[in-house]
């Protein structure tokens, strides 16, 4: 009780107060008030209100829900862990972020306008869209003849992945209490965990039996599981489809939206060594077109949309702005680690695809394990700063200790460093969404949401772009310094088009590749570590707001 009593000083007296005026006169007076509520959520959140889920009820549709999630997890560290592969089979490892970026960027892009459309079709429907188009961009990635095939269908697939992400959390927001959110979040969590465990150690099993090929194949009949258990489980009020609603959709701003995050992110996934440089006309025009886009979306969306797919004067709230950043650094700092720690121990340590994805299980532990202790946490004192505090710490130390792996250190005590960071992962999970759900009036909680999967989605993408900018940068300048004589361009070109070739090369060699790849891998986690610093001073903007333990706050 004393943890908690001095906790309350450092929630503010309007913090409550403070989630109601968020709607400027502007805004209140563009938006007709029976647009703003969404009746079949409101009937569903009284419902609950007036008779509380069933303990099975619930179950079932979290499951139902988390179907989906899981497999995004699992996807996640399958490509980690067999990326270094799949780019040598196509002798493409200079073109290796774009297995994960292409997913990522489509991914950051659809994934804000997930909420509004389902705020006019409903949850359900859009859903199970997003589930088939996970379906069919996995099913596309098994059969893909080529590299260039392969990231196309990795957009396919991250079209569906972004709903999967946010829309399973928009509709547990709906219904369930924010006290019991949290809690249900840490255990979503521990089933993400899992997955993304499971997927490191299953992708190299998979991979080393029958080929990397099946690892994607393989996903495509649970997801049509997952679309059958929402189709059946899902018990939400049908919407009504007519064609008013398509003139609610906001259709400039979407357009503008996805146009700037596209072109942005497509601009910085440029490797900068064998694509055009930097500095070249072709990027400096992509960056100029992505602002022009960003900068008249801002305008439609202050001026001109009648309901604007992203609120922007939703990030005038401390709470919503530093709880945005917080998901938008954590990511660019969970992807950096996961990514660059397999390629550390595939081409340092020389372990293979399975040990690799098992090495990254204690993250996927950590992650899962704050997340459960913050739902604890939230659901019997209602606060969350303290946790703010512990994620913090975790962060930064855990990205400074990868900074000092080198050669001869034991994968042992990679997999025990690699657990604190996801610990902090796992705090900042449940606490920047339940936090951001509880300083927004609830008809704003779907787009709210959506524009932290947006800053998440963006996050991921620039993250792994900084980190492979790095990486490649620092491998080219240490190559270059260290193989010389006759045949070293040779060696060079090799060994960056593909790490497998590393084993062929004579032992002296050897070990001067590996060396360099070290020295990269060292820079992207010198670069996390600020990343980290960051992202705790971000979570620090995020105001202590009152936990309500109803569905629908009054």
């Amino acid at each position: 009780m004393s943890s908690a009593s001095s906790i309350d000083s450092r929630v503010d007296d309007d913090a409550i107060e403070e989630s109601a005026p968020l709607l400027n006169d502007d805004v209140e007076s563009s938006i007709a008030p029976e647009e703003l509520h969404s009746d079949s959520d409101d009937d569903l959140a009284d419902a609950i209100e007036d008779e509380e889920l069933s303990s099975r009820a619930l179950v079932t549709v979290f499951i139902s829900l988390y179907v989906g999630i899981f497999l995004a997890a699992l996807d996640s560290t399958i490509v980690a862990t067999l990326l270094a592969h799949i780019a040598s089979e196509f002798n493409e490892f200079r073109s290796i972020s774009w297995i994960a970026t292409g997913y990522m960027i489509s991914l950051a892009a659809f994934q804000p306008l997930y909420g509004k459309i389902s705020d006019i079709f409903g949850r359900k429907p859009v859903l199970i869209f997003c589930n088939i188009m996970f379906g069919l961009g996995s099913l596309l990635c098994g059969l893909a003849p080529n590299m260039w095939f392969l990231v196309f269908a990795r957009v396919i697939a991250g079209c569906g992945g972004g709903g999967l992400f946010s829309l399973t959390s928009i509709t547990l927001s709906d219904i369930v209490p924010l006290r019991q959110r949290g809690m249900l979040q840490g255990i979503g969590n521990v089933l993400y965990g899992c997955g993304a465990a499971f997927g490191g150690v299953a992708g190299g099993l998979i991979t080393e039996n029958f080929g990397w090929r099946w690892t994607f194949l393989s996903q495509c009949p649970i997801i049509a599981l997952s679309l059958m258990a929402i189709y059946i489980n899902l018990d939400l009020p049908v919407k009504q489809i007519d064609s008013s609603k398509f003139k609610r959709i906001d259709f400039l701003g979407s357009f503008t939206l996805v146009s700037s995050v596209v072109l942005f992110l497509f601009a910085i996934s440029n490797p900068g060594d064998d694509y055009a440089p930097w500095t070249s006309p072709a990027v400096i025009f992509t960056f100029l077109l992505a602002l022009v886009f960003l900068i008249i979306f801002v305008y439609v969306e202050l001026r001109v949309a009648r309901e604007p797919v992203i609120p922007l004067f939703l990030l005038k709230n401390r709470t919503v702005f530093g709880s945005s950043f917080t998901a938008w650094f954590m990511n660019m700092i969970y992807y950096s680690h996961i990514y660059y720690i397999a390629i550390y121990l595939i081409s340092v340590q020389n372990v293979s695809a399975t040990k690799s994805g098992s090495s990254l299980i204690p993250h996927f532990v950590g992650d899962a394990l704050g997340s459960l202790v913050v739902g604890y946490y939230m659901r019997h004192t209602g606060r969350y700063f303290n946790m703010t505090v512990l994620a913090a710490f975790c962060m930064v130390l855990g990205s400074l200790l990868l900074c000092f792996v080198d050669m001869n250190t034991s994968r042992l005590l990679v997999m025990v460093i690699v657990f604190v960071p996801g610990f902090a992962i796992g705090l900042y999970l449940t606490i920047t969404l339940v936090a951001l759900v509880a300083a927004v009036p609830r008809e704003y909680q779907a787009v709210s949401t959506s524009i932290q999967f947006c800053f998440k989605g963006t996050g991921s993408t620039l993250g792994l772009s900084i980190s492979t900018a790095v990486f490649q940068t620092v491998l080219a300048t240490k190559l270059s310094s260290r193989i010389t004589g006759p045949g070293a361009e040779e060696i060079i070109s090799t060994v960056k088009g593909s790490i497998d070739q590393v084993k062929v090369l004579p032992a002296e060699v050897q070990d001067l590749v590996k060396q360099s790849y070290l020295d990269s891998v060292r820079a992207v986690m010198v670069t996390v570590t600020a990343m980290s610093i960051m992202c705790a001073g971000m979570s620090f903007l995020m105001k202590e707001h009152v936990l309500h333990d109803k569905a629908r706050r009054k």
